[in-house]
């Protein structure tokens, strides 16, 4: 019987892992962390190709590959390995996430839009994940989607301004100038230094029929944007 045993445990394929390989992985995807806050991004990168040397199917590896090469906009790239680590640990919301925005960058609206809704069935209360999801859906013309979006990141964050800007660009998109209007009005009042504000009040004033106005508020925007506002 020990026999058998031994030739079992010995045959090829079926060897454990050698756990210094463990330490040595583990050793490399800290030494990654530290590069990565450090900015040191080639170091970092060094250290989890090494890693995916040793095992490329290691979740955390994979998913840190993605989230440099999605800072450094190589987002086809970013892409391709989040959605691997993906598929070694699908319940990964954050992989998801970062997939999601990749694909957004490279113009898959589609695909960005399956990692979005996964991501946020596993963790619901992302915000970043809402508004992401929302301009995509307004990107893929499904306007009710996108105001559902919106309005369930307002439930996250009521005062958040993105959520917010969100919901009036559905309602721009659906020809609601009328609404849009009544929601940017107060917000030029608030925010009279947000460029994005008034870009979007005037193309409901100018919806609404009212020319002078949307002309005043265009001509507001142009000047923040050329204080960097």
């Amino acid at each position: 019987m020990l026999a058998q045993l031994k030739d079992a445990t010995g045959a090829p394929g079926t060897s454990l892992p050698d756990p210094k390989d463990k330490i040595e992985q583990q050793n490399l995807l800290h030494r990654a962390m530290m590069a990565s806050e450090d900015n040191r991004t080639a170091d970092a990168r060094s250290a989890l190709e090494q890693v995916l040397q040793m095992d490329p199917k290691q979740p955390t590896a994979l998913r840190q590959v993605g989230e440099l090469e999605l800072n450094s906009k190589n987002y086809a790239k970013a892409a391709a390995y989040l959605k691997r680590a993906r598929e070694v640990r699908p319940d990964d919301s954050t992989a998801a996430f970062y997939q999601g925005q990749a694909l957004e960058k490279t113009g898959d609206l589609a695909g960005a839009r399956e990692a979005l809704e996964a991501s946020l069935k596993l963790t619901p209360g992302q915000l970043p994940a809402r508004l992401l999801l929302g301009r995509v859906y307004l990107g893929l013309k499904d306007i009710k989607a996108a105001q559902d979006q919106f309005e369930a990141a307002m439930l996250i964050d009521p005062s958040s301004t993105e959520a917010q800007l969100g919901a009036v660009s559905a309602l721009l998109a659906a020809g609601n100038f009328a609404d849009a209007v009544q929601q940017l009005e107060p917000l030029s009042k608030s925010q009279p230094e947000n460029a994005e504000v008034f870009e979007l009040l005037a193309q409901a004033y100018g919806g609404a029929g009212k020319k002078e106005a949307a002309k005043q508020a265009e001509a507001r925007a142009q000047a923040l944007k050329a204080k960097g506002h």
